[in-house]
């Protein structure tokens, strides 16, 4: 009889990429949303269950009878103290697998900052403290930029390459950083389940890469064929970055504003790289994840957006580099 396993965040960027993973490695996956039965009657072949982390019940339920959990729950952008929130969801689904007698989970987390961490990553860690703390092995990843579709940081550094000739560099854009492929995350996330239950801890998944958000920016202009002018400028905290990435972005207003505070530090790996325990995978190189994940993001696109960007490429292409 094939393993359960809960997958939290079901319909979210990772979530939605690991389903068919999951399902190709052996395991009979129970998909956790608070949406489950409008789901259900959607995708009625899967195995939907309500799910709510605030609520303990709600969580004891999807709970019964698995094997395993994949942990991807966040709370920002949401409203009221998404902290708070983030904290209640881990001890929750901490107790109540627990109870359930699983065997493993595995968490998503951010990668520790050198400096004082932002709200949004101080609560990823926090998150990891505390479902590490129980009885239940744990395995927390920690990735910093996700590469692919559907990721907020990706959005950000994408539409400012795609669509700003001109580009103001702020100061913390020289700080250094390890963006990682959203397929090699999967990959990591789907072994992670299947690890003998000693091995537990903090593990950091990170791109083979160290790049600063400059050259990630750049790296896509390339691979875009733009050429911006930019100007290098002393001061731009990220709070006014973030005023600047709503007038250029997708990205949600309050997200962009909790992602760009976590870059004022390097985000680089200081933990035991999870790739030492798979020395048969190789993470993607940054250009080659990030033309895969361009070219997937231009098929989803609007026709008129397209046309914009292909406008404000045309005068890059024609700026003077620096």
């Amino acid at each position: 009889m094939a393993k359960r396993v809960l997958l939290t965040g079901a319909t979210g960027f990772i979530g939605g990429r690991l389903f068919p993973a999951l399902l190709a490695a052996g395991w009979d996956v129970r998909s956790a949303s608070r949406n489950a039965a409008r789901l259900s009657v959607k995708e009625p072949t899967r195995d939907w269950v309500e799910f709510d982390v605030q609520d303990r019940h709600s969580v004891e339920v999807a709970l019964e009878g698995v094997d395993a959990v994949l942990y991807l729950i966040h709370a920002m952008g949401e409203a009221g103290d998404f902290e708070e929130k983030e904290r209640t969801a881990a001890e929750n689904l901490l107790a109540a697998a627990e109870a359930a007698g699983v065997k493993r989970i595995v968490y998503l987390g951010g990668v520790a900052p050198e400096g004082q961490p932002s709200k949004h990553l101080r609560s990823r860690l926090a998150t990891g403290k505390i479902l590490r703390s129980g009885a239940v092995p744990t395995i927390e990843l920690r990735a910093g930029m996700i590469i692919g579709t559907g990721s907020a940081s990706w959005c950000m550094v994408r539409d400012l390459a795609a669509r700003l000739p001109f580009m103001i560099l702020p100061s913390w854009l020289q700080n250094h950083s390890q963006p990682v492929a959203a397929e090699d995350v999967v990959f990591a996330l789907v072994r992670a389940l299947e690890l003998p239950p000693d091995v537990r801890g903090v593990f950091d998944l990170p791109g083979p890469e160290t790049l600063t958000g400059e050259e990630i920016l750049r790296r896509i202009a390339g691979i875009l064929g733009v050429n911006p002018y930019t100007v290098r400028v002393p001061v731009l905290t990220p709070r006014l970055s973030s005023y600047w990435l709503k007038l250029v972005t997708r990205a949600d207003f309050g997200i962009a504003q909790e992602l760009v505070e976590g870059l004022t530090s390097d985000l680089v790996a200081s933990h035991e790289h999870f790739w030492t325990l798979l020395p048969e995978h190789h993470p993607k190189p940054f250009d080659e994840a990030a033309r895969e994940a361009l070219q997937e993001e231009g098929k989803k696109l609007s026709r008129s957006t397209r046309a914009i960007e292909w406008s404000l490429q045309h005068l890059g292409r024609h700026a003077v580099l620096r």
